[in-house]
């Protein structure tokens, strides 16, 4: 399966094309200081760490599938 990377700017991108103008509005507006905006889109994302707890043998990748029996 390949990778295709995500940000926070894609979703914000897709939601601003399909959310009503007013309800886009209210989920990217910040308030006086925008210190919750801040929060939300930089400092929240910095805080998590993935870390793998299964990994798998990829040495050797089959990706043949059988489609309709």
């Amino acid at each position: 399966m390949a990778h295709v990377p995500f940000n926070m700017n894609d979703f914000e991108e897709l939601a601003k094309q399909l959310l009503p103008k007013m309800h886009y509005d209210l989920y990217s507006g910040g308030a006086e200081d925008q210190n919750t905006l801040k929060e939300n889109h930089v400092e929240a994302f910095r805080r998590i760490k993935l870390r793998p707890r299964v990994l798998i043998n990829v040495s050797k990748i089959d990706i043949s599938t059988t489609i309709l029996g």
